[in-house]
């Protein structure tokens, strides 16, 4: 069977967030409450180390997103968990801490 040319036989939706799919959403939402107020926040992206159950010690990297309502009268922020990895052997706790790169 051919592939159309207009039709790429590549997923144009896969995206790198590392292990993310396999950490469990509970922890997820546990890692974003130690991060601090969004708004707030100078970094916009954030690393927390947790312990994901059987996931085992992960890093999280959250990232800052910008909302707006139309003409911009209102704006919020919110993290947004984008990639997660296994925590490296004598990582620090869950302490939040801007991420690098």
């Amino acid at each position: 069977m051919q592939v159309p040319q207009h039709l790429s036989p590549q997923l144009s939706g896969v995206a790198d967030n590392g292990i993310l799919a396999r950490v469990p959403s509970q922890f997820v939402a546990q890692a974003a409450r130690t991060l601090p107020d969004p708004a707030c926040s100078l970094d916009d992206l954030m690393s927390v180390d947790i312990e994901a159950a059987w996931a085992g010690r992960v890093r999280l990297t959250f990232k800052r997103q910008r909302y707006c309502r139309p003409r911009a009268k209102v704006s919020y922020f919110a993290w947004h968990c984008i990639h997660a990895v296994p925590a490296p052997a004598g990582a620090p706790g869950e302490q939040p801490h801007a991420a690098q790169g």
